[in-house]
């Protein structure tokens, strides 16, 4: 079961935000390619996450938005991807208004989630234990 939470719009809960990454297992990180500003303010929220879970081994995606006004843009996927790189997360650019990719990107942060969860049992687990 995949429960969804948008924060966005909430920064006048800011308080809130840090519970709802406590609690959240992955992350869909997004900026609109058609507004610059967008895509300087994701880092921010990045270090949020890493901040409040402790660590920097969190399942977080990358998206640009509304890659259907490319026209409009403002953000190349190069500097997308470059930063998705740079963070060692995935990156997708898609468009909520026509669904171009949302699906792919809903599959790929279960993915990340479960690559990471098993990672984690992996180094949990072991083949004897020491008394």
């Amino acid at each position: 079961m995949l429960e969804i939470l948008d924060t966005a719009g909430t920064e006048q809960f800011a308080s809130m935000r840090d519970l709802y990454i406590k609690n959240g297992q992955g992350f869909v990180v997004v900026y609109s390619i058609t507004n610059q500003q967008t895509f300087h303010d994701i880092q921010t929220m990045r270090d949020q996450i890493i901040r409040v879970k402790g660590t920097d081994q969190v399942p977080i995606l990358l998206v640009g938005n509304k890659c259907d006004l490319s026209s409009h843009r403002q953000v190349r996927t190069e500097e997308g991807s470059q930063l998705a790189e740079y963070w060692r997360s995935p990156f997708a650019e898609c468009s909520a208004k026509s669904a171009h990719n949302v699906n792919n990107v809903f599959a790929e942060i279960v993915r990340e989630i479960n690559f990471v969860q098993n990672n984690r049992a992996k180094q949990q687990g072991g083949c004897c234990t020491i008394i």
